[in-house]
């Protein structure tokens, strides 16, 4: 009997110690513990994620490039916990003197921070003028003190009043434009997501780092200038009170119309007949269950849209346009690329409905991605136009639609939008590869002594020894890794769990397990082996041909695997008469670990060369990769 028992409790201990072979940060296995994930990959029994509501007035003044807003925000707490305090965010603390970054920024842009004129809990206002003042503020956080505790199912009211002033300069994922022209972002005094791994967030905003949000809803009013349109996260309310008769035949007709409709012509700018005449004007925008709300305006873009049906089985309908100064080169056919994106989207990978009702690119700089707002610069080639459009897009599912926390793991929305558009990218530009570009950046950093395993937090990225390696960390690596995958499991299989994973997690947080676990049972095996070392490991790909013997009377070419990363053998032979074949292997070939493996040529034409490799598979030494036949 005591025997028995011993048998039993070591069973039980196995089972609850090995549930996964990979690495599990305590603070992670906490989350198990507590049953708020679950072992399969689904969220678990005691699943919660908090949410806030956003009332917010806003008025920008393009001339001062002053915002000054008010906001009213009711935050549920939906934790098992009882919270004392709430952290709200205040990213353009990003340009306060004195602040850390991730990279220098000129003087003057450099500012006292957001001024915080009000704050009100519960309608109770706090003192910020007192020499003791109730909140704690640093970095780009403050952190406010609640006077009663935050009750697990309960919920507080707070009011912000604020002002701040937008960079002439700096347009890092926001800013000025020209005079009239500029898109906003990081903006709002937003709250912090408090989670079942971490609790409050409160890695501060120096740059690198992008959005970590709950699914949130917004009601937002932005009073600008007479002349101005503006653009936004969400549907526009009002548009009958703002635009003159003409636009908004057209603004309606884009609403329903398959075909892309040229709301704002260059002769309406000419005319002046785009609003109604108001000394200002209110726009007022809608938008539930998103992570984030920016806003663009001009005084002389022009605008086209159209709609689609992103969902076939219900008939739902994205409003998708372009807006963008009249000399872009490139924008006329951007609001044609979103289109084309959002339908692949939809439809092909990751074969999810477009989850929000409109899409808007700016053409501002860089390419930067919001909910239903994508701020782009104008490219030079109609391939970084696709790329960048894209790509840009490709963000709606990751990570907002999926709420994955980017501060912590950016690969989990960077490589899923570099990954995704891929075959679309192809598709509009045939002589554009992006597979084969994606492999070159990857390979001038892989096994890089900067190059950390892929779970390192991103928030070290930001330090200025590991910056170069970011977009190796974030963009390129686990690019290539979700490609090789989809390579491993075939497109079926890989479809199916992606869209499994999509479904349990939208809207919500999910961490890497979650993908991992999520994909292992919708395989039907367990991927440790793949998992381990493109994501928990130092590494790099390095095939090589080993040697090329006869044995049997065949030919065999021996595969090394000299780096640690499991990568596709892709064999070229070409023969005396200058005919070729290939063979084609995926990285499955090194699920049992192996060093090495034998590919056997069948006898038949004389064989001159052997070369191992594509472009579209790393290889950080292509020196070993090629074997020339010796003639006798």
């Amino acid at each position: 009997m005591r025997t028995l028992l011993l048998v039993v409790f070591i069973t039980g201990l196995l089972t609850a110690g090995e549930k996964t072979s990979l690495y599990m940060p305590l603070n992670i296995q906490k989350a198990y513990k507590n049953q708020t994930r679950s072992w399969d990959g689904q969220p678990g029994p005691n699943y919660w994620i908090n949410r806030s509501v956003y009332q917010i007035d806003v008025r920008f003044h393009p001339q001062q490039r002053l915002i000054e807003g008010e906001e009213q925000i009711v935050y549920y707490n939906e934790s098992p916990d009882t919270l004392k305090e709430i952290v709200l965010r205040l990213y353009q603390d990003f340009f306060k003197k004195g602040n850390a970054r991730d990279w220098s920024i000129g003087n003057t842009d450099l500012h006292n921070g957001v001024r915080l004129k009000a704050i009100a809990v519960n309608d109770s206002s706090l003192d910020l003028e007192a020499e003791e003042s109730p909140i704690k503020r640093g970095g780009t956080n403050v952190t406010i003190p609640l006077s009663q505790p935050l009750l697990s199912g309960g919920r507080v009211h707070l009011a912000v009043n604020w002002s701040l002033t937008i960079s002439d300069t700096v347009n890092m994922r926001m800013g000025t434009y020209d005079s009239t022209s500029f898109f906003i972002g990081y903006w709002y005094p937003q709250i912090a997501v408090y989670d079942d791994i971490d609790g409050w967030d409160r890695f501060n905003f120096s740059g690198m780092q992008e959005f970590y949000n709950d699914a949130n809803d917004y009601d937002v009013r932005i009073t600008v200038p007479a002349g101005f349109v503006v653009w936004a996260t969400g549907v526009l309310q009002n548009a009958e009170d703002l635009f003159t008769d003409k636009i908004l035949k057209r603004y309606k007709q884009a609403r329903n119309s398959d075909a892309v409709v040229k709301i704002i012509r260059p002769d309406d700018l000419e005319e002046g007949q785009i609003l109604e005449s108001y000394d200002s004007t209110v726009w007022h925008y809608k938008a539930k269950r998103v992570p984030d709300f920016a806003f663009a305006l001009s005084d002389h873009y022009l605008w086209d849209a159209s709609s689609l049906v992103v969902d076939k089985e219900t008939g739902r309908r994205t409003f998708i346009g372009a807006a963008y100064k009249e000399s872009s080169k490139d924008f006329q056919e951007v609001a044609l690329i979103a289109r084309q994106s959002i339908d692949y989207f939809s439809n092909e990978m990751p074969g999810v409905p477009y989850p929000y009702p409109e899409m808007t690119v700016f053409n501002g700089k860089g390419g930067m991605e919001y909910p239903m707002m994508v701020n782009d610069g104008s490219t030079s080639k109609r391939s970084g136009t696709v790329h960048l459009t894209s790509h840009e897009i490709a963000h709606s599912y990751f990570p907002f639609y999926m709420g994955t926390n980017e501060r912590k793991y950016a690969w989990m929305d960077e490589g899923w939008a570099v990954m995704l558009p891929f075959k679309l990218q192809h598709r509009l530009v045939e002589t554009y590869d992006p597979i084969a570009r994606n492999t070159a950046t990857y390979e001038r950093y892989a096994g890089h002594e900067r190059e950390l395993e892929m779970m390192t937090p991103s928030i070290v990225f930001g330090s200025n020894a590991f910056r170069p390696t970011y977009r190796t960390h974030a963009y390129n690596r686990p690019a290539q890794a979700y490609y090789f995958l989809q390579d491993i499991l075939g497109d079926s299989l890989f479809s199916a769990a992606m869209k499994e994973y999509i479904a349990r997690w939208h809207q919500k947080h999910p961490i890497p397990y979650d993908f991992f676990f999520t994909f292992d049972r919708v395989a039907g095996e367990d991927l440790s082996w793949y998992w381990k070392p493109w994501f928990f490991e130092k590494g790099y790909p390095d095939l090589a041909i080993k040697d090329v013997f006869e044995e049997e009377g065949n030919l065999q070419v021996l595969i090394q695997r000299i780096g640690n990363l499991p990568v596709p053998v892709n064999l070229v032979i070409t023969y005396e008469d200058d005919s070729s074949r290939t063979l084609y292997k995926t990285a499955r070939v090194w699920q049992n670990g192996d060093k090495g493996i034998t590919i056997k040529l069948k006898n038949g034409k004389a064989i001159r060369r052997i070369e191992l490799g594509s472009k579209h598979i790393p290889d950080v030494d292509k020196t070993n990769n090629t074997y020339v036949m010796k003639r006798e």
